[in-house]
């Protein structure tokens, strides 16, 4: 059995932005190789249906139909101009993860066939949340965005709310697809690329043991560990840049509990006096803080 190139060698732009178009299409011939595509796509928040598009270059190189959803109207008018032949479905909305604005629901309502051959999610928060509203998947395969700031082993999602958007790790995501019939075949900056399973053989090759999200990306730099001296300091091993267009990098003193007065080793404190009244004062304080954020927590 001949041995398949790692899908991230293939890694190119077109329109996209970490080199999802090559991978994709790479994708995309192998599994043609075993059947026929659909030749079906469908991205949303889409933008202006071009600027780091996951499936522009599908649609204007290799004949394929789209739906393409963004819900800015400014950027929705932008996606009609740029697509504007009968092969794109272009519509300003919101995918959700309730009711009509499901993604099965909208495709139903434009008799878009559910056998996508690519589908790409990214809405900068809620990506998680909508991939687990599908009532039965059947794109052959799925980018999806996570949030890189976050470790591999880390497991987030972030809240069921579409007005959050801290976006989910690489890890939970990759959970939520194996329960919905996906493994992982790639990973880019910011995208995992989901295979349908039984698609398997052909992507991957036979015999061959699907990616591990840790032989597909170094998150070394993203790691940042948090620790506490013994005198109630928090530290971190590196102040971190918050995402770019923040333009702030948070360190330790951003993160302090408790006040810097009592930060101090319990054997340094005083044994009498005011500071020591003080300090009986301020112990006191610091688990009623503790039971309030705990309770806080629970609720």
């Amino acid at each position: 059995v001949p041995t398949l190139q790692p899908l991230q060698t293939f890694a190119a732009n077109v329109y996209s932005q970490f080199g999802e178009d090559g991978i994709i299409a790479e994708m995309l011939d192998r599994i043609e190789a075993h059947m026929p595509l659909s030749r079906w796509s469908c991205e949303f928040g889409a933008a202006d249906g071009v600027w780091f598009s996951n499936t522009c270059n599908l649609i204007r190189t290799r004949d394929f139909r789209a739906v393409m959803i963004e819900a800015d109207p400014k950027q929705a008018s932008k996606l009609a101009k740029n697509h504007p032949g009968p092969e794109v479905i272009t519509l300003i909305r919101k995918v959700g993860f309730e009711g009509a604005d499901r993604l099965d629901a909208i495709l139903d309502a434009h008799d878009v066939p559910h056998d996508l051959d690519v589908l790409s999610i990214d809405i900068d928060g809620y990506d998680y949340w909508v991939l687990d509203s599908m009532e039965s998947p059947q794109a052959k395969i799925i980018v999806i965005e996570f949030n890189p700031t976050m470790p591999n082993a880390v497991e987030y999602l972030q809240p069921r709310n579409s007005a959050a958007q801290h976006g989910s790790s690489a890890r939970s995501l990759t959970m939520l697809a194996a329960t919905k019939g996906y493994e992982l075949a790639a990973v880019t900056d910011v995208n995992l690329i989901l295979l349908r399973s039984d698609l398997h053989d052909a992507v991957l090759g036979a015999g061959v043991a699907t990616p591990l999200l840790e032989e597909l990306r170094d998150d070394a730099d993203h790691i940042t560990y948090v620790f506490s001296g013994y005198d109630g300091t928090v530290v971190i091993s590196r102040p971190r840049m918050l995402f770019p267009w923040h333009n702030f990098e948070a360190g330790s003193a951003h993160l302090q509990v408790i006040p810097k007065f009592w930060r101090s080793f319990p054997g340094n404190w005083p044994r009498r006096g005011l500071r020591h009244r003080t300090w009986k004062i301020g112990k006191r304080v610091l688990r009623k803080i503790a039971w309030w954020r705990s309770n806080r927590s629970a609720t």
